[in-house]
């Protein structure tokens, strides 16, 4: 009984402590988004809201409801640096994720929107370019 008592408690043990447990920099999933205008220039000041699929599918582009948002800097990036969480890459998702990054901004005295969306698998580091036209 002793045997089976412990065989079990070793299993329980084995699965508690699987490897994709794993908290390391590999898993850190980051983006570089960077706002140009038209005449190629970089547009500094300008928040990007970040929303994964489920927030999309059901709210849209709300930013009250926005799961990342981030500022344009001086040379016209927004740095998402952790977009990875247990809700957005997990074994349902296959570990994969669309975001959709959206920019609100004022062009010609009206208030415009752009939005792009960019998958990412769990660990990427990507970067991509919202042109404000």
């Amino acid at each position: 009984m002793k045997n089976i008592f412990f065989l079990l408690l070793l299993m329980g043990t084995l699965v508690a402590c699987s490897s994709d447990d794993d908290a390391g920099q590999d898993n850190i999933t980051s983006a570089m988004i960077t706002l140009q205008n038209t005449s190629g220039g970089t547009e500094s000041g300008i928040v990007i809201y970040a929303y994964d699929e489920s927030t999309w599918s059901v709210i849209g582009d709300d930013p009250t409801f926005a799961d990342f948002q981030a500022s344009s800097n001086n040379d016209g990036i927004a740095t998402f640096t952790n977009l990875t969480s247990d809700l957005t890459f997990n074994e349902l998702t296959n570990n994969t994720q669309t975001f959709r990054f959206s920019a609100h901004y004022t062009l010609n005295g009206n208030a415009t929107t752009k939005v792009k969306a960019i998958t990412f698998n769990l660990g990427d580091d990507k970067t991509d370019t919202i042109i404000l036209d």
